[in-house]
């Protein structure tokens, strides 16, 4: 095939004009696979942080005037026995005041059911000191967030004061102390389910019921089909609940492809000066080319082999340079301002293989139309006046 042999022949008469666009494409390649697996990452830690840390479906009664769930143990059988469902959690919910000493806090107190609530939301995992199940043991233990006992300054074995304005105030041991990284560590504290309703005079009631589902991307789905039911009850997904975050990540999305696109687009101009510079300087052999035979398609070809052999080598070097920069990034932990990330406190990165197949598609698709200008105008030179150009 002797477009491939002339094409080679030209990209290696210039060596250092070919480096050059060759390290442009690898340089655009190599810093979109470290932004994708940026992207990657940052989308993946943080919808399993959301997944993890809050129930995948919260149930409330679908009236606004009611703050409790009735027969809450009526219900919590019928959606465990749902498909797809795979625990749930009836949960009482007050506001309360929590001190020692001289320090007090201002908190949500849980009422759970220590094994259901653990199906549910794994706390036992959190768990960095004492031990959640304890609470089944005794009717005034308390588990609280790392945070919150560094606040009040206590350690596990201390005793603490929850007070409501109403209800009086009663002691608490601290059984377990838990840490999720996320705000939950200065704001919930865990009792039994019993002792908050005893603490709160109410009787027979819950403020939520947690759920968890086999697929949590699932969980709006199973979340309608419980609101079918006509049992009165408000199922909200954390689909639904963290819409918001989803539809900035999504955002987030399309904007980062409009700067690969700019990227690979810079690349592209790149080699496209470079094929066209070949042209401008080789227009005596295309002439001749022409001359002896060669026709317009044979021109045509020529560069824009030249154009997918550049891409191509651009291409693998990039791809070695990425996958090299991104490893280092990832051994390095980066911090990040937790209150601009949604609660993420480093750097995630991810790396994907599916990032280095977009980015080759999309490379070698902006090659060749960088290509083909300068092979069209190869191809339009008049063969006389090409040979006799100086």
């Amino acid at each position: 095939m002797f477009e491939l042999r002339i094409a080679l022949r030209h990209i290696s008469a210039r060596k250092r004009l070919t480096f050059f666009a060759v390290f442009a494409v690898a340089l655009a390649i190599a810093v979109i696979v470290v932004l994708m697996s940026m992207m990657t990452g940052f989308t993946e830690e943080l919808i399993s942080s959301t997944v993890e840390n809050s129930p995948h479906i919260v149930i409330t009664s679908l009236d606004s005037q009611e703050d409790y769930v009735h027969f809450y143990s009526y219900h919590s059988q019928q959606i465990a026995a749902m498909d797809g469902v795979e625990a749930v959690s009836p949960v009482f919910v007050g506001q309360a005041a929590i001190s020692h000493k001289d320090n007090a806090e201002g908190i949500n107190l849980n009422g759970i059911d220590p094994v259901a609530e653990d199906k549910v939301m794994h706390v036992s995992d959190d768990i960095v000191s004492g031990d959640l199940f304890s609470l089944s043991r005794s009717n005034n233990g308390i588990v609280i967030g790392d945070k919150l006992a560094e606040d009040l300054e206590v350690v596990m074995g201390d005793k603490v004061d929850i007070v409501m304005p109403g209800f009086g105030s009663r002691t608490f041991k601290i059984m377990g102390i838990f840490d999720t990284g996320t705000s939950s560590d200065e704001s919930i504290a865990y009792v039994r389910f019993d002792s908050a309703l005893d603490f709160f005079q109410e009787n027979g009631v819950a403020s939520k019921i947690n759920v968890r589902v086999t697929d949590p991307f699932q969980a709006d789905v199973i979340a309608a089909s419980i609101e079918d039911q006509d049992t009165g009850l408000d199922a909200v997904s954390w689909i639904e609940a963290n819409s918001e975050i989803l539809g900035l990540i999504n955002t987030q999305v399309v904007i980062v492809w409009l700067y690969y696109g700019l990227i690979y687009m810079i690349a592209g101009f790149g080699i496209a000066n470079t094929l066209f510079t070949v042209v401008m300087d080789k227009k005596k052999e295309v002439g001749m080319l022409m001359a002896m035979g060669a026709s317009k398609r044979h021109i045509t070809v020529i560069f824009l082999l030249e154009s997918l052999m550049l891409g191509t080598m651009g291409v693998l070097l990039g791809c070695v340079l990425g996958y090299l920069a991104s490893m280092g990034l990832s051994s390095y932990q980066i911090d990040l301002p937790q209150e601009m990330y949604f609660g993420l406190t480093t750097l995630p990165l991810k790396t994907d293989p599916m990032n280095y197949v977009y980015a080759i598609v999309f490379s070698f698709f902006i090659n060749i139309v960088a290509g083909v200008y300068p092979a069209r105008k190869a191809a339009a030179l008049d063969p006389v006046e090409a040979i006799e150009s100086d």
